[in-house]
């Protein structure tokens, strides 16, 4: 990885995630930081004061792209509140895969600099209430069969972080066929999850969202290009 423009800050953050993604951990140095660069480590100073610092923007250059991605995916929907919520938890996974090293940081390594971030907060606030307002919206319009908010939250969230996690550590090579294609078992999961929370009315509604679901949508949310559009949005603001 070498930084291009003079754009060392973002190649900075970018080098943190590979090196989480990497290590599983955050024990890793800021030497290795600058190898990975190809600058020196008094460069990285420059533009963070410590590696806490550093940590702390890379946690919430992993939930812009989270949230990027996200909306993308909802973009290819039909527009309804279940669609949506399918979308959102098949990003959520393909970040996973594609952005290990973000989503590990912002899921499990959380230090406690990034979690007096108000900056980190308000991205992760964000992030909770677009999902709990569509379980909200379907509340209202008695799409689940299971009114408690937190339940039905919880239920998605265990769905959606555990196959995440089934993926991050190679886990579903051996649960499932080798040939199996992540966006058709990404789609029958959290269609039973999702499932299991509905009325009888949503359960015809959701049927209708899967009938008119284009099967290409996951793989083209996947397309490296769609993904590097994206961060090359998220770096330039």
């Amino acid at each position: 990885m070498r930084y291009h423009h003079g754009d060392l800050r973002n190649a900075i953050i970018d080098s943190v995630a590979r090196l989480i993604e990497e290590k599983r951990s955050l024990a890793f140095h800021l030497k290795e930081v600058a190898k990975l660069v190809g600058t020196s480590q008094p460069a990285i100073y420059r533009h963070f004061e410590n590696k806490d610092a550093l940590l702390v923007e890379t946690a919430v250059r992993g939930y812009q792209l989270q949230r990027e991605l996200r909306e993308h995916a909802i973009k290819t929907t039909g527009g309804t509140a279940l669609a949506d919520i399918l979308a959102i938890l098949e990003a959520y996974t393909l970040f996973s895969i594609t952005r290990s090293g973000y989503f590990l940081l912002i899921k499990n390594l959380e230090t406690n600099e990034i979690l007096a971030s108000s900056t980190y907060l308000e991205e992760r606030s964000r992030s909770i209430k677009r999902i709990t307002d569509l379980l909200q919206d379907c509340i209202a319009n008695g799409l689940l069969a299971e009114t408690d908010l937190e339940i039905a939250h919880t239920v998605l969230q265990s769905s959606a972080y555990g196959l995440a996690h089934l993926y991050i550590t190679g886990q579903v090579e051996l649960i499932t066929r080798p040939d199996v294609d992540h966006s058709v078992l990404s789609t029958r999961i959290f269609t039973l999850s999702l499932g299991s929370l509905l009325s009888e009315k949503g359960k015809a509604e959701f049927a209708k969202v899967i009938k008119n679901r284009n099967p290409m949508d996951f793989a083209k949310l996947a397309d490296g290009k769609i993904l590097s559009d994206i961060e090359h949005e998220v770096r330039s603001r």
